[in-house]
């Protein structure tokens, strides 16, 4: 936690200077675009840009193209979550040791739906969320929801049978 420290110090410092506010009010959103087009998340690519802009911040008296040196960031910390997600996918955490075996076929068949599917289906049939209230937490349309929990099943059958 002390990097939090430093860099709440740095940002604090840094929205003083005139310099780094016309590089957010002119890149922000071009950036966010960018990681999204990479990232597929847009809370994830808004956390990308803030982080590389905090970069930006710390270093900025020592760049002399700091627009391009965010756009590197950027695509930078874009590609790192990706390696992450794509670890994460590889090696999903171990079932407990009491779950019977036909969970550990499910698990995999889980772990291979698209993202929205899986969430969906997690948190309805194992978090017992109806469809408004996944819908609530994933930021989307219940009809989304609903979609994704059509699809996401008929999926789970296919694969199982």
């Amino acid at each position: 936690m002390a990097g939090a420290g430093r860099r709440a110090t740095s940002v604090r410092a840094a929205t003083a200077s005139p310099r780094l506010e016309a590089l957010f009010r002119r890149e922000y959103d071009g950036m966010v675009r960018l990681a999204f087009a990479l990232v597929s998340d847009l809370a994830e690519a808004e956390e990308v840009v803030q982080d590389a802009f905090v970069d930006v911040a710390e270093r900025l008296d020592d760049l002399r193209e700091p627009g391009g040196y965010l756009r590197v960031a950027v695509v930078s910390r874009s590609r790192s979550l990706l390696r992450r997600r794509a670890v994460r996918r590889r090696r999903p955490p171990p079932l407990p040791d009491e779950v019977p075996p036909e969970a550990d076929e499910l698990w995999d068949v889980l772990a291979d739906l698209p993202e929205q599917q899986r969430s969906a289906i997690v948190l309805r049939y194992y978090g017992g969320y109806r469809a408004s209230e996944i819908a609530d937490l994933l930021d989307c349309p219940a009809a989304t929801v609903r979609s994704w929990l059509r699809r996401g099943l008929r999926s789970l059958q296919e694969a199982l049978s």
